[in-house]
């Protein structure tokens, strides 16, 4: 059964500073541009300070990662919006070297600094590649070793694995630990709780596709079969709940049977899939058709009716 879509993919990207970022960055070879990753994942340890919450939990604009790298370890952060002092320094505590770009009536600014350096350079569209140059070379010079881990667990590796590797023939890219309001776009029926909690994965279109690079598929991970408590839970089913009731698409993984994953979507009439997590090839042929699903409906503006198999729990 299908219906009308009832939200609108959310765009990652709406503003010149930000095309600037992905015009400019994304050309780098054996790089890419993970975009919205929440910052309080840019750290090793997630800092523990309450006057800084709010700003922690928000995403920067995007993370440079190195294509080889399996825990997507950020070379470069990218702020677009004003961020505070506090922001600041931690990231000059953690050696983590950043930019603040903006894209005013054609001019363009990058504010470069990693530790012990800062630098302004303003341009037009004559200087552009030598100002990017110049912020590379800068930010080669600081180490990723202590950095935070964008790519946290083999689950999310191999999935990782799968949809670069279909990145060309469906036009998609794939983002880290993204803040569940950015990956579906705020609304007044979305929670408070479940808005500033972080989806380990999400894909869009890539910009050279759509500009504003459009959510198509948010992917819930849950790696470990531990223990959860109920407040866990309850913003599990939450997700979930809201997910369905808006008619959106979206995959979830969790542990199944005899060390294998279970992975469900929120659309069409499917069964859930059990896959082992060294099957790569098993998760490509998978998430190919769940993307695809996804793509198509987000594009066409239709959606299923919320009743296929999809878990909060």
């Amino acid at each position: 059964m299908e219906g009308t879509l009832t939200y609108q993919p959310n765009r990652l990207i709406l503003e010149p500073g930000q095309r600037l970022v992905v015009e400019n960055f994304a050309k780098k070879a054996g790089t890419r541009l993970a975009l919205r990753p929440a910052r309080k994942r840019l750290f090793i340890k997630e800092p523990d300070l309450p006057s800084l919450q709010v700003e922690l939990n928000k995403p920067a604009f995007a993370a440079m990662l190195s294509t080889d790298d399996p825990e997507g370890r950020p070379l470069l952060v990218f702020e677009t919006d004003e961020v505070s002092a506090g922001i600041r320094d931690l990231y000059r505590n953690a050696e983590i070297p950043f930019v603040e770009a903006e894209n005013t009536l054609g001019r363009s600014t990058l504010r470069f600094e990693r530790p012990g350096f800062t630098a302004k350079l303003q341009f037009d569209d004559r200087g552009d590649s030598a100002a990017v140059e110049a912020v590379l070379g800068w930010a080669e010079t600081a180490s990723p070793r202590d950095k935070g881990r964008l790519i946290r667990s083999d689950i999310e590796r191999v999935l990782t694995e799968a949809l670069s590797a279909l990145a060309d023939e469906l036009g998609i890219a794939t983002h880290h630990h993204v803040p569940f309001g950015y990956a579906v776009g705020y609304r007044p029926d979305l929670p408070r709780a479940i808005a500033r909690h972080t989806i380990e994965m999400a894909v869009s279109l890539r910009p050279e596709i759509n500009q504003s690079a459009p959510i198509v598929l948010p992917i819930r991970i849950d790696s470990e079969n531990g223990y959860r408590n109920g407040d866990t839970l309850d913003r599990d089913q939450s997700i979930a709940d809201f997910v369905c009731s808006v008619g959106m698409p979206m995959a979830a993984v969790q542990p199944g049977d005899a060390g294998k994953f279970r992975l469900t979507y929120s659309l069409a009439d499917s069964d859930d899939v059990q896959i082992g997590c060294e099957d790569v090839e098993g998760w490509r042929a998978a998430i190919k058709e769940i993307a695809k699903h996804a793509k198509e409906v987000t594009q066409s503006g239709t959606a299923g009716n919320g009743e296929a198999p999809f878990s909060g729990n």
